[in-house]
C-alpha cells in the first residue's frame, strides 16, 4: 500500500516540529524566510499537501461554501450551479455541493456539511425546505435563500424579478395582437412560477373586463419538457379556439410545448401561437427553438449570491435583507 505523506514526515526531513511545518504552510510571517523555503522545498520533494478539511475541523474556520440544492434536471438550476461554483471559486472559497432530491437522505446531508465546518450556506430553489436554513443558522453559518419563498430570520433572499417579468411577458403578447391568452405553469406551482402567473393576469385584468380578450390556465404535470409537450397535445388540439398567446412559467416547459405544437399539430410560431418562456436557458437560444423569453441572469445571479455570503461572513451584513435581480426581455422568434 502506498505511503501517504504526513506532515509528521515534512517536519522529519526538514528537521523541524510539526507545528513550524504547519505555520511555514499557512503563511505565518513570524517562521524565518529559511526555514518556511526548506520547509517548502521539502514538501513539494515529498509530494505533501495541506489536508484543508482537516485544518478547519482543528481551527473552526473552513474555505468551503455549502450548496443545498434539488432538482438537477432543472438546465437553469444547472446553469445556475455552474455559475455560482465560478463565482464561489473565484472568491477564494471552494464549493461542496450537496443534492437534498431523496428526503429520506437530508439528515445525513446535512450532517456532513456541518462536520466539513463550512463557512456559509446556499440552499437554491427547489425542493429543500426552510429547516435547512434553520439548520445552519441555529449554528451560526451564514445562510443565503435563493429563489425561494417567503423570509427566513437571520437569513437573506434573493430572487430574480418575477413580478415585473410578468408583467413584460403580458405586455409583449398584447403587443402581438393575439387574444386567447393562457398562462402553463407545473400543477401546484412553485414559488417563482405562481408569483410570475399572478402577474401576468393582474397586467391583462383590464382588457379581460373590457372583454377584449380571453385567459385560460393551463396546467402541465411537470415542470419540464414533457410536461410541456404533453400540455400542448391536451390543450392546443383545437387551435380555432385554443390560446394562441401562451405565457410558460419557465423555459423548459416551452421548449415541450413548442415542438408538440409545430410537429405534432402542425401549428406555426408565433402566426398562429405566440409563447414566451422564464429563464433564458441555453437550449432557448438554438437555433431550433429562438425562443423569446424573460432572462434571469444565471451570472448576475451567481455574483449576487456570494457577494451577499462573503459579507455576512466576514460580518459586515447585520441586518436581513431580500434582494431582486432585474430581469430582460429576450425576443426572438416565437413573440
Amino acid at each position: 500500500m502506498q505511503h501517504i505523506v504526513t506532515s509528521a514526515d515534512v517536519a522529519r526531513e526538514a528537521g523541524v516540529s510539526r507545528s513550524t511545518v504547519s505555520r511555514c504552510l499557512s503563511g505565518d510571517r513570524r517562521i524565518s524566510d529559511a526555514t518556511r523555503k526548506r520547509v517548502q522545498e521539502t514538501a513539494n520533494r515529498l509530494g505533501y499537501h495541506v489536508n484543508k478539511i482537516a485544518r478547519s475541523m482543528n481551527t473552526r474556520k473552513s474555505d468551503l461554501i455549502g450548496l443545498v440544492t434539488s432538482g438537477l434536471s432543472d438546465p437553469f438550476r444547472v446553469e445556475f450551479l455552474d455559475k455560482l461554483i465560478l463565482a464561489i471559486q473565484q472568491s477564494g472559497y471552494r464549493p461542496l455541493v450537496i443534492d437534498v432530491s431523496d428526503p429520506a437522505q437530508m439528515g445525513t446531508s446535512m450532517m456532513h456539511l456541518l462536520q466539513y465546518q463550512v463557512a456559509g450556506v446556499v440552499v437554491t430553489s427547489g425542493s429543500p425546505p426552510p429547516e435547512v436554513g434553520v439548520h445552519f443558522l441555529k449554528r451560526n453559518v451564514p445562510v443565503v435563500l435563493v429563489n425561494r419563498a417567503g423570509r427566513l430570520e437571520g437569513a437573506d433572499v434573493i430572487n430574480c424579478d418575477n413580478v415585473r417579468g410578468g408583467e413584460m411577458a403580458a405586455d409583449l403578447l398584447l403587443e402581438t395582437g393575439k387574444t386567447r391568452f393562457g398562462f402553463l405553469n407545473v400543477k401546484g406551482g412553485t414559488f417563482s412560477g405562481n408569483v410570475r402567473g399572478e402577474t401576468f393576469v393582474s397586467r391583462l385584468a383590464p382588457r379581460l373586463a373590457n372583454g377584449d380578450i380571453s385567459f385560460t390556465p393551463l396546467v402541465c404535470d411537470s415542470a419540464d419538457y414533457d410536461g410541456g409537450f404533453n400540455a400542448a397535445l391536451k390543450f392546443l388540439a383545437t387551435p380555432e379556439t385554443a390560446p394562441n398567446a401562451i405565457f410558460c412559467a419557465k423555459d423548459h416547459i416551452a421548449l415541450g410545448l413548442l415542438d408538440a405544437a409545430r410537429f405534432e399539430l402542425g401549428l406555426r410560431i408565433p402566426e398562429d401561437i405566440a409563447v414566451v418562456g422564464f429563464d433564458d436557458i441555453a437550449a432557448a437560444r438554438q437555433g431550433a427553438y429562438q425562443l423569446t423569453t424573460v432572462c434571469q441572469s444565471a451570472t448576475k445571479l451567481a455574483e449576487m449570491t456570494v457577494d451577499r455570503l462573503r459579507q455576512r461572513i466576514r460580518g459586515d451584513a447585520l441586518t436581513d435583507q431580500r434582494l431582486i435581480l432585474p430581469v430582460e426581455m429576450t425576443r426572438r422568434r416565437t413573440a
